[in-house]
């Protein structure tokens, strides 16, 4: 696939998420043995392994914040790598407490399938990670 088929298909599933669809289906951009790494500064930081695990993790999401956008504010493509800074936010079911916060997704394709995500807190790391450093003094 070409790097900015991959970078379209990433954002439409966003675009999809943040327009109320939070269903499983959701998920189907998901390889099946896809892994969702939670950032290393994530108090319950892991590696979500395999569809059924992301759809655990997806779920606790949904219901923690049912109200949660992820709404991507750059988008870049490298190969089969797809990077977004995503403002998040949302407010928890339970206590009202207001989500506001920044962070990035560094995406492996396969097949126009997502295979491994990454999250990071920096901007500049993630880009680094994604192999776009180029863009990082001038992005951070």
């Amino acid at each position: 696939m070409e790097v900015q088929e991959n970078v379209e298909i990433v954002l439409a599933a966003y675009v999809r998420f943040n327009s109320g669809d939070r269903t499983a289906d959701h998920l189907e951009i998901w390889d099946e043995e896809g892994a969702f790494h939670s950032a290393p500064e994530d108090p319950e930081s892991s590696v979500h392994r395999g569809i059924d695990a992301i759809r655990r993790h997806y779920a606790s999401w949904v219901d923690t914040y049912p109200d949660l956008r992820l709404e991507p504010m750059e988008a870049r493509g490298r190969g089969d790598t797809v990077f977004l800074w995503l403002r998040c936010s949302g407010r928890g079911r339970e206590s009202g407490i207001p989500l506001s916060m920044r962070l990035a997704h560094v995406i492996t394709m396969r097949d126009g399938r997502m295979s491994r995500l990454l999250v990071y807190l920096s901007k500049t790391e993630a880009l680094r990670a994604a192999g776009l450093s180029e863009y990082a003094e001038v992005s951070a």
